[in-house]
């Protein structure tokens, strides 16, 4: 007697428990969106470059200009006067901005700046109430720059640009950066993060 099994019983397959790759994909999809979005803020792509603000203008008023984002070398507190003494800021400068230092008000950021066109000009960069003249050049010239944690440095040029315009850039922490041509009248806005 040979037993045949049930018709009505069949064997059930079980199913594995793999983990669900779209959950995966989602969160991959969503960091790269974020990330990108993140890129295309700060790399100031879309931005513009305006007018330079009248002599009574205050910080508070060009928050409407779309700023480009560079992140910069910050300069370690105990090399601070090593720094301002080859800067050619003067005694008092460098006394005001050393106590800043010592408050922990400021901070000290190394930017150089070189010539990204191949034009030449001449530009004076501005933080704060430090003013700095700066030739272009395809070597970059470091300025050393009083900052907050993150500061408002606005680039303008002070040679006529012709109709080619000057273009500078500067040298991040992510290598050489070219910044957009400014032609006469035309300001560069940049927020400097020390890193």
């Amino acid at each position: 007697m040979s037993t045949q099994p049930d018709p009505a019983y069949k064997a059930e397959l079980e199913e594995e428990n793999k983990p669900s790759h779209f959950r995966t994909a989602c969160i991959i999809l969503a960091t790269c969106t974020l990330l990108a979005g993140a890129g295309v803020h700060f790399s100031g792509i879309g931005g513009k470059s305006s007018a330079i603000p009248a002599a009574g203008s205050t910080q508070g008023s060009d928050s409407t200009e779309q700023r480009i984002g560079v992140q910069m070398s910050l300069i370690a507190p105990e090399k601070a006067a090593e720094a301002l003494a080859s800067s050619g800021y003067s005694e008092k400068e460098q006394a005001d901005i050393l106590a800043g230092i010592k408050r922990r008000d400021l901070r000290l950021v190394a930017m150089p700046v070189f010539d990204a066109t191949g034009a030449g000009g001449t530009v004076t960069i501005a933080c704060g109430t430090t003013h700095r003249t700066v030739s272009l050049t395809p070597t970059p010239q470091v300025l050393v720059l009083p900052i907050t944690v993150a500061g408002n440095v606005d680039m303008v040029p002070v040679s006529d640009p012709g109709v080619t315009g000057i273009g500078a850039g500067v040298v991040t922490m992510f290598g050489p950066e070219a910044l957009p041509v400014m032609h006469q009248g035309d300001s560069l806005g940049l927020t400097v993060i020390a890193q």
